[in-house]
């Protein structure tokens, strides 16, 4: 309920942060009652390392992932909110969640599509009568633009060529809130993403939103709503079809887009 939590965590993660706290809340004693009914006092050190252990050993395996979530969330929750009302912890101990051994982990390699892997999917989904996966890979590619916001309608018409940039997109970072125009050609006319701008012509102008589907749904007076935003689970489903007609390995994601796009930057220097 702090201010830290509403202006910092995006409503979009906050599922996932209120799943952690559960982890830790839920969690029951061996005197049979919930963590979370708990005084914030009764949690030492001591404790923090014993439930630490707990989260990881998992009800199915280990998961450190979910420990290192766990740890990371806590220390931060601890310190904000005893900031706010010091009374009701000790001021004899520090945060416990601040120096938790965490267990070594080998981190999993995030897949990154190629260049090659992206063009191929598009064409595959235009050919196959969807070009909206196929403009949502091309996007997270060349501009390096999140699944999530593409598919929330982010990256608009208006944005694109638009009457005050004819030869720009603007890009909208949705974490710093910077508006960005990026540059499509050069003075002289030359274009710099050619084959992304052919597929964003195949693509059909539903709304304000470049990514948009046609839906037989009706609005409450009865007329039919003509576009409407893809869920994350329905592209994800299209894109796995596209995909695997494709031939193209199961690593293939959106999110596998725009990493593409920031290593071939890496590598370009």
């Amino acid at each position: 309920q702090t201010k830290a939590y509403l202006e910092k965590v995006s409503k979009r993660s906050r599922r996932d942060y209120e799943r952690t706290m559960l982890l830790v809340a839920d969690m029951v004693t061996k005197k049979g009652d919930r963590i979370g009914d708990r005084s914030v006092k009764s949690i030492t050190p001591v404790s923090a390392d014993k439930i630490y252990d707990r989260i990881v050993a998992g009800p199915r395996g280990l998961r450190p992932r979910q420990g290192e979530k766990v740890v990371g969330l806590c220390a931060r929750a601890w310190s904000v909110v005893r900031r706010l009302y010091p009374e009701v912890f000790d001021r004899d101990v520090p945060n416990p969640w601040r120096g938790v051994t965490k267990n070594r982990r080998t981190k999993a390699i995030k897949p990154a599509a190629t260049r090659e892997q992206v063009y191929t999917f598009a064409n595959a989904a235009i050919s196959a009568g969807y070009p909206e996966p196929g403009a949502a890979a091309v996007i997270c590619f060349e501009w390096l633009q999140r699944p999530e916001n593409v598919l929330a309608g982010y990256i608009r018409w208006t944005d694109y060529r638009g009457r005050e940039a004819p030869t720009a997109i603007r890009i909208f970072h949705h974490k710093t809130g910077a508006i960005v125009l990026h540059p499509l050609e050069d003075g002289d006319g030359t274009l710099f993403y050619a084959d992304a701008e052919s597929v964003l012509a195949k693509l059909p102008r539903r709304g304000v939103s470049m990514i948009l589907h046609e839906t037989r749904d009706k609005t409450a007076e009865g007329t039919p709503r003509l576009n409407k935003l893809y869920s994350a689970s329905g592209m994800a489903k299209l894109v796995r079809r596209i995909r695997d007609a494709a031939g193209l390995p199961s690593t293939f994601t959106l999110d596998a887009c725009r990493h593409g796009g920031m290593t071939e930057l890496e590598e370009a220097e």
